[in-house]
């Protein structure tokens, strides 16, 4: 099988014959183009290298002939100077040309003028001749009476420059002594690296004897004058020197794609038809593995109870799995073209459904409506893919019929419960009191302990319908609430007394802290409910607490927001559990061996008497360990008997 696509002898030889034709042609255009990419680079070093030298010669010769200028005004006044005359004269010329550090005139080669002053005040009064370094360089220069150009040299006052010496004679044997011109040539070399940088070449800069000796290149990397680079002269007055120039960008390489390009064109050919051969059958392959994702895919849509809608970004139904049709009561391939609002009772409320949707974990609760105009709740979830690259909206609605009424009937239940045991519970409790009360006549302690513990789980079991009954009176809208301004500490005070009796057993303390401003601290809330889900926090604080231990009640000001807090020290609660914390029916241990007892509603039932009264309850660890609770009720100052924060 594998065989069957080889190429044959003649193909082999075909092949063969043109990839040494492309070798003959691709070598052949390789030379050709390298010597072209040599002689651009040519050029360009050949003007590169004619600015560079005109920028150094303008540069350099301005003060150079600046000073010739100064030199001819010495000699017109027959070397007469005067130091006010000097004073006026070289920061003139200093200012006239860009890159003079300093100018000093030297009678008798006694540096007696220097401008600029400032830095160069310990070489007033230099006398030449101690230079020992310099001194046979200056002796020569006054001996051959013509200027030099020398450097870099190291100044006395600091730092190198290149310094321009011209002696000055009044007549043809009398010397009157030398002006210097101090050239800050980094200015230079700092418009030439500009330059260079710019025309992206490379420079590097020597000094030529009158002999043509070269010296060590004083610019540059000295290399540059050992290989290929392109060299001229600059001529100075009073130098000459030398530049090596060569292109930092290096002659465009077309050989590898060129040879690649041409050696690959047999091969390509082979490869081009195994691509072919072997892309026809992958192709066949995808479309049939595409075709089963797309049924298997179908398949689970479905069969999902969900309806589950594709959608255009304007909203047009593209395609719905099968489950939409039944909930909506329309035959099948009867919803695609249509607006998916037309399955809602209010299309109208659209932009408030689209903003509570925005995220993709957001569900919005509505009612749906079905072809034959019925209603029913819904729920809908709501996100944006994209299918074969464009944008769609992807809506995901369920029936909340079934989920209404599994409540309704959850809370007729817990309401039917509720009030069918409260009447006998209270009778029993009744009962109990009178006889542990002596009713009945003297009990022995055996009795007696028997009637207080039936007593004791009557009282919880009262507690739990009582509790049953406020998740009912909640939920159907019932519970009444009397708000009222209400001082907060005396009510925080009384609930901890009222604890007082079930932390004793266990030696457990409580502990109220109040800041001094918020003594007298009101608010507006139903005194009986508050008090109820304070008592309830503190028996939990109670109950969850060890022995010996501290249950601690602060009271603070955040945020305009009055703060009750309940602290206890015990285990806490797992980090995992807390999502779930005020849940119905939600508890971190809800086995039937767990240690303390409970429903699980209190803290639903608190959250839902705190968001009647405008606050909010929650909850975070305590440090170092246990829980803390807290509750947040408005801070209305209008209703504070005094002057508060």
């Amino acid at each position: 099988m594998r065989n069957k696509f080889l190429p044959s002898f003649w193909q082999w030889l075909l092949l063969i014959t043109l990839l040494l034709i492309a070798i003959f042609a691709t070598e052949t255009l390789v030379k050709h183009e390298q010597q072209h990419a040599r002689s651009q680079q040519l050029r360009h070093e050949i003007a590169s290298a004619g600015q560079l030298r005109a920028l150094i010669e303008s540069e350099l010769n301005i003060p150079l002939y600046l000073t010739i200028g100064l030199t001819a005004h010495v000699q017109a006044s027959n070397g007469e100077i005067s130091p006010a005359e000097m004073h006026l004269l070289l920061p003139e010329l200093v200012h006239q040309a860009r890159h003079i550090r300093n100018i000093g005139i030297a009678p008798g080669n006694t540096l007696r003028y220097l401008y600029p002053l400032i830095g160069n005040e310990q070489a007033i009064g230099l006398y030449y001749p101690d230079l020992k370094e310099q001194w046979p360089d200056i002796e020569a220069i006054i001996a051959q009476r013509e200027a030099r150009l020398v450097g870099p040299i190291s100044l006395l006052q600091g730092g190198t420059a290149f310094i321009y010496r011209l002696p000055v004679y009044m007549n043809a044997t009398s010397y009157w002594g030398i002006i210097s011109t101090v050239v800050d040539i980094d200015s230079v070399w700092k418009l030439l690296e500009q330059q260079t940088s710019e025309q992206e070449v490379q420079v590097a800069i020597r000094s030529l004897s009158a002999k043509g000796r070269a010296s060590a290149a004083f610019y540059g990397d000295e290399r540059l004058f050992h290989d290929d680079s392109m060299l001229l002269a600059i001529s100075l007055r009073g130098a000459l020197w030398q530049m090596a120039v060569r292109s930092l960008t290096p002659p465009p390489d077309r050989t590898l794609p060129i040879r690649a390009t041409a050696y690959s064109v047999a091969a390509l050919l082979i490869a081009l038809l195994c691509w072919l051969f072997m892309s026809r059958q992958h192709l066949r392959s995808s479309v049939t593995e595409q075709q089963r994702n797309k049924l298997q895919l179908r398949s689970i849509m479905d069969n999902v109870a969900d309806a589950i809608i594709t959608t255009t970004p304007d909203g047009t139904i593209e395609q719905v799995n099968l489950s939409c049709y039944p909930m909506f009561g329309y035959t099948a391939a009867t919803l695609p073209g249509m607006h998916w609002s037309a399955l809602l009772v209010d299309p109208q409320r659209l932009d408030e459904l689209y903003t509570a949707t925005s995220t993709n974990k957001a569900e919005y609760e509505t009612l749906g409506r079905r072809r034959d105009n019925s209603v029913f709740p819904l729920a809908i979830r709501r996100s944006h893919i994209r299918l074969r690259r464009q944008a769609r909206q992807l809506l995901v609605l369920r029936d909340l019929s079934e989920q209404h009424r599994t409540e309704q009937l959850k809370q007729e239940f817990i309401s039917t419960v509720s009030h069918e045991l409260r009447t006998p519970l209270t009778s029993i409790s009744g009962a109990l009191g009178l006889a542990t009360g002596g009713a009945l006549g003297e009990l022995n302690s055996s009795q007696l302990r028997m009637l207080q513990l039936a007593q004791t789980n009557c009282q919880q079991l009262t507690t739990l319908v009582n509790t049953l009954l406020d998740v009912e009176k909640l939920a159907s809208g019932n519970m009444q609430f009397q708000l009222s301004v209400q001082p907060l500490l005396p009510l925080l005070q009384q609930c901890i007394d009222d604890c007082q009796i079930l932390a004793q057993p266990q030696q457990i303390t409580l502990t109220l802290a109040c800041p001094a401003e918020l003594q007298q601290v009101q608010v507006q809330a139903d005194a009986s409910r508050l008090k109820q889900v304070l008592l309830h926090l503190l028996g939990n604080a109670v109950k969850f607490s060890p022995p010996n231990s501290t249950v601690q009640v602060s009271l603070q000001l955040q945020q305009r927001q009055l703060r009750v807090l309940i602290a206890d020290q015990g285990a806490g609660i797992s980090e995992q559990f807390v999502p779930k914390l005020f849940s119905r029916f939600s508890q971190a241990d809800s086995s039937d061996s767990r240690i303390h007892g409970g429903s699980g509603l209190g803290l639903a039932v608190s959250k839902s008497i705190i968001g009647h009264m405008h606050g909010s309850i929650g909850y975070m660890p305590n440090t170092p360990q246990g829980s803390c609770f807290y509750i947040e009720l408005p801070f209305d100052a209008s209703i504070q008997p005094g002057q508060l924060p």
